[in-house]
Parts: structure tokens; C-alpha cells; sequence
């Protein structure tokens, strides 16, 4: 086992005996083994788009099957060896068509080398044989033939197009897709099957996936406004009810409103976890008078959060963990995410909605959450709330009331550095405006930070998908202004990274020209020394440093 997708990586090298997330080796070598067989699948699918052969049921399954090796969503070895299987049968479906479609065009065969990835086939679908076979394509294999620097870069790439498979799954949940989105995964997979890449055309497919990155995350803000209305500022509570209740921790919004529409005359209150918190600010969502509020803060917090929950709970994206003893038998996933032995809510068929009743079940027999917190926290500030309040902000950056902006955005996670995002926060001085994406919030969020002329000193723009809002509203914001460039607004971006949408925030940032990023609270480990060199002097990447430290730099603009 060699794990480096992720911030807590074991001494910020690598997992290698079982995975922090809970991941254990045999987990880890299918994941290996499901990339193995996509790139195959890849070296085909890039090659035979020429001749129009990608049915969109291959496009899908791949954006799926690369989502499912996002950070803490699919622990199961079942399904990592169904689209093992998957992936071989339509390589070789599309290998066929695309050696007789290459021959009729060129009237020769194709001749090309092949890699082992497209040449591989499976004897059977044993567990035991796929999981060897996994130990021996991973990131170690890599190491031995490839140039350290190349391969770090290479890796890069790959959990970023996991990232953007992420997101093309979200909004084909609300039956939009994009076929550029779709050739990228392809392309990528298949150009980390070259001979001789360097990090002169590496970086160029980086900065591309954080274009695509942004142009997905937008993508998936228009169809949720589409099917939700325009998220809204709302104060959103933070205690509990009376009445039982079922909780709803992950991103997907379609799978809140099957729940809260099947829920809504039963006596059974639905809360949010994690991100999910920005149900509450869409119109769609808020008619439902039993969304009541948040219960618990971020993902890691759910060994500790959710048994004081009480009732069952639903995990709709990512993050999951080994789920404890004391809830085991009341929770459930659904979508991309799996965990053995865990019930599994099936996709909605065409039409209806998911059926969530034996969820229902046990909530009714439930009893009440215990309470966590009080009080409340506002959040919803998309596109068009901020575009509201682009006139205000903008004379107040002009008369100098708000001296910067700071973009803290991200996932959070378990290392106890990571207070260094609660006490920064606290630090910045009255005339900094902090705007946050993603649950990083939830290391400030009950703090009092004021206004500035009527402007809240914090405004959440929701989840980490929403971070194309920010970066929207800089661009409007950048006109109204009259600057030439986005970079040039007075902000600042400290990053809290984890997983592979933060990598896509990080590369969308520099595919902007932005400069002097923080990423914290560790940089990845699959950045090696050349490679930070070549980000710092390019970008001016750099890790974070002391708090008191952090805030001067960043209200200067270094």
C-alpha cells in the first residue's frame, strides 16, 4: 500500500499499512487496480473519439469510477471489483470498434506500442487476484520507471480528474452533462501512459483541469439554481427539536429534497451535517418547514457527532468513516458512496425519486437528537447574493474600509494544526472581509466578526463546489472597480486543502494568474522539492507559517 491522495497522509509522506481514512491495503491496491484498468480503457476511448464510437454510458462510468476514488466516498471492495470489470469489458467493446474503424479510414492496422494498462486482461472477478494484480500498478511501480518529478505531477493530474469527475457526477444527478468535461477524463487518464512527459506539457493539462474545474463548478451552480432557485442568506440553527430525526451529511441537494418530500408529513425533522448546511438556502428547499437546521460541523467530527444523533443518518457524497459500533446499524449511503456491510439506497430510476423508506423506519422509532450547539450561523452567499453586494464592497475597498479580501477555502480534517484556520480567522484585523467555501468554516463559524458598513465581515459562500461563485464575484467586482486584471484586487487565498476538488481550487487559482497562495495546513506530499520551486517561483505557492506571521503577509499582499 502507497497512499499519498490526501492531506493526512501518514507523516505527510504516504499510508502504507492501512490508510488514516480507515482505508485498508486491500481497499487501497483496488483503487490501484480501478485506475490501472481505466487508463486502459482511456488509451482506447482518447484514440477512437476521433471516430465518434464514446457511447455517453462510457463517458459516465468513467466520471463515476473515478468519483469513487475521491477521498473517504467508496471503501467497498465489491464495487471497486464491478467496475473493474466494467472498465475491461468496455475497453475491449471499444477496442474492437476502434481497430476496425482505424483500419477502414488509414487501410492499415494499428501499430502503435501498448501499454500493459491497455493490453491487461482479467481471468476472473476474484477479490484475490485483483487485489494482487493491485499491489503491483500503483504509485510504487510508477517510482522505479519514471522520473520523481514527472510522476509526482503526473499524480497530480490524476486526483484532480478525479475532483472533476466528482462534480460531472453531481450534475448529471440534475441531468445536465458536458462533453468536454468527459474528453478531458479521457485524455488525461491517457496521456500518464506516455513515454517521454516532462513538466514543460504536464503543467499545461494542470492548468486545464483547473479551468475545467471551474467551468464544472459552475456548471453544477447553475443546475442547482435551475432545480432550487437561487441560494439565499439564511440563518440557519444550530439546536435541535423535539421531534425525531434523520440526519443528511455530503452535497447532493436532489437527495435532500426526495427526503424532506417523503418526510414532510410524518413528524420527522431532517437535519444537515458538513456541507449539506447549504440545503437551507435554497428556495425549494426552505418551503419545507422540517428541515430544521445543522446538527455537528464538519466530517471528521462524525465518530463523536453522530451517535449523540440518535436517529439514522444519511451519507449522500463523501465523507465517510468506519462507522462506530453505536450507529452502525443506523446508517446508510447512497450515490457513489459504499462501505461494506453498510445499507446502500439505491439510484433513483428515471422519473421518481429515491426510496428512502427503511430510513423512515427507524427514524419514526427514534428518539430526538441530543443537543450539540446553539444559536445560529448565516450562510448563502452565492452569485447573486454577492453580486448585491458588489457596489458596497467596492466603495469600501476604495476608501479603504476593507484594506483585503480573504478567501479561506476548503475542506477541513483531523490534525490539530488545522486551529491555525480558527485563529487566523479571529486574527485578521476589522478591515479584512473573509469570504469561505467549503467546512473549513466550521473552525470559526460561531464567531461574532461584525460588519463593515453593513457588510458582514464573514459571508459563506456554501460548499466547496460553490467556489466558483467567489471567484465570479471577483470578476464582477474587478470591473466595477476598473482593474485590469482579477489578480490585481486586493485578496488573498489560504487554502485548506484535503482532498481532490481543494487540488482543483489550488490549480484553478494559478490557471487565473493569481499569486502568493497558501495552501495549508500541510503542502501535498506528491509536491516534491523541484516542483515546489518551479509553483513558488511561477505562483508564489507557498505553505502557511505562523498565525501572526500569516496575517501580516496576507494584508500585505505576499
Amino acid at each position: 500500500m502507497f497512499c499519498y491522495h490526501c492531506q493526512e497522509a501518514k507523516k505527510n509522506i504516504a499510508c502504507d499499512t492501512t490508510g488514516i481514512c480507515g482505508k485498508k491495503a486491500n481497499v487501497s491496491s483496488l483503487h490501484d487496480m480501478l485506475m490501472f484498468s481505466l487508463k486502459g480503457l482511456a488509451f482506447y476511448t482518447y484514440r477512437a473519439e476521433e471516430f465518434n464510437l464514446i457511447s455517453n454510458k462510457t463517458n459516465q462510468f468513467l466520471a463515476k469510477s473515478l468519483y469513487a476514488m475521491v477521498t473517504n466516498v467508496n471503501f467497498s471492495p465489491a464495487d471497486f471489483i464491478s467496475m473493474i470489470e466494467e472498465s475491461v469489458k468496455r475497453k475491449n467493446s471499444i477496442r474492437s470498434q476502434f481497430l476496425t474503424a482505424y483500419h477502414q479510414k488509414y487501410n492499415k492496422e494499428f501499430n502503435q506500442p501498448l501499454p500493459e494498462e491497455a493490453e491487461w486482461q482479467f481471468t476472473n472477478q476474484n477479490e484475490e487476484e485483483l487485489t494482487e494484480k493491485g499491489s503491483t500498478v500503483g504509485v510504487e511501480r510508477d517510482m522505479a520507471r519514471l522520473d520523481e518529478d514527472v510522476l509526482n505531477l503526473q499524480e497530480c493530474l490524476l486526483y484532480a480528474v478525479k475532483g472533476l469527475g466528482s462534480l460531472a457526477i453531481h450534475s448529471l444527478e440534475l441531468n445536465i452533462e458536458d462533453i468536454e468535461q468527459y474528453r478531458f477524463l479521457h485524455q488525461s487518464l491517457s496521456f500518464t501512459l506516455n513515454d517521454g512527459n516532462n513538466i514543460e506539457n504536464i503543467l499545461p493539462m494542470l492548468l486545464k483541469a483547473g479551468q475545467l474545474g471551474l467551468v464544472a463548478m459552475e456548471q453544477l451552480e447553475k443546475a442547482n439554481i435551475i432545480k432550487f432557485g437561487n441560494p439565499v442568506p439564511t440563518k440557519v440553527y444550530l439546536d435541535t427539536q423535539d421531534n425525531p430525526g434523520i440526519l443528511v451529511s455530503g452535497h447532493d441537494l436532489q437527495d435532500i429534497e426526495d427526503l424532506l418530500e417523503q418526510t414532510a408529513s410524518t413528524g420527522i425533522d431532517v437535519y444537515t451535517h458538513g456541507e449539506a448546511i447549504s440545503a437551507h438556502t435554497y428556495p425549494a428547499l426552505k418551503k419545507y418547514f422540517n428541515l430544521v437546521g445543522n446538527y455537528g460541523g464538519a466530517w471528521q467530527s462524525q465518530k463523536t457527532e453522530f451517535p449523540k444523533f440518535n436517529g439514522p443518518i444519511l451519507v449522500t457524497t463523501n465523507s465517510i468513516q468506519q462507522p462506530k459500533k453505536t450507529y452502525q446499524e443506523k446508517i446508510f449511503t447512497t450515490g457513489m458512496v459504499g462501505w461494506p456491510d453498510i445499507p446502500h439506497i439505491a439510484d433513483r430510476k428515471p422519473g421518481q425519486r429515491k426510496d428512502f423508506t427503511e430510513i423512515i423506519k427507524i427514524a419514526i422509532q427514534g428518539e430526538a437528537p441530543t443537543p450539540l450547539a446553539e444559536g445560529q450561523f448565516i450562510t448563502g452567499y452565492g452569485n447573486k447574493a454577492l453580486a448585491a453586494l458588489t457596489d458596497k464592497i467596492a466603495n469600501a475597498i476604495n476608501t479603504q474600509k476593507i484594506k483585503r479580501i480573504i478567501v479561506l477555502a476548503g475542506t477541513d480534517g483531523r490534525h490539530k494544526e488545522r486551529k491555525y484556520y480558527t485563529e487566523l480567522a479571529e486574527s485578521l484585523p476589522n478591515n479584512a472581509l473573509i469570504i469561505t467555501a467549503g467546512d473549513t468554516k466550521y473552525r470559526f463559524y460561531q464567531h461574532d466578526f461584525g460588519t463593515i458598513d453593513d457588510i458582514p465581515r464573514l459571508l459563506d459562500a456554501g460548499q466547496s463546489n460553490d467556489f466558483f461563485a467567489i471567484i465570479h464575484f471577483l470578476e464582477v467586482l474587478q470591473k466595477t472597480i476598473g482593474l485590469a486584471k482579477i489578480s490585481d484586487l486586493p485578496v488573498s487565498f489560504d487554502i485548506a486543502w484535503y482532498e481532490q476538488k481543494t487540488i482543483l481550487m489550488m490549480l484553478a487559482l494559478f490557471a487565473l494568474d493569481f499569486k502568493n497562495i497558501r495552501i495549508g495546513p500541510t503542502l501535498p506530499p506528491f509536491f516534491t522539492d523541484n516542483i515546489l520551486e518551479l509553483l513558488s517561483s511561477k505562483y508564489g505557492l507557498k505553505g502557511i507559517d505562523s498565525v501572526e506571521n500569516d496575517v501580516e503577509t496576507l494584508m500585505a499582499g505576499h
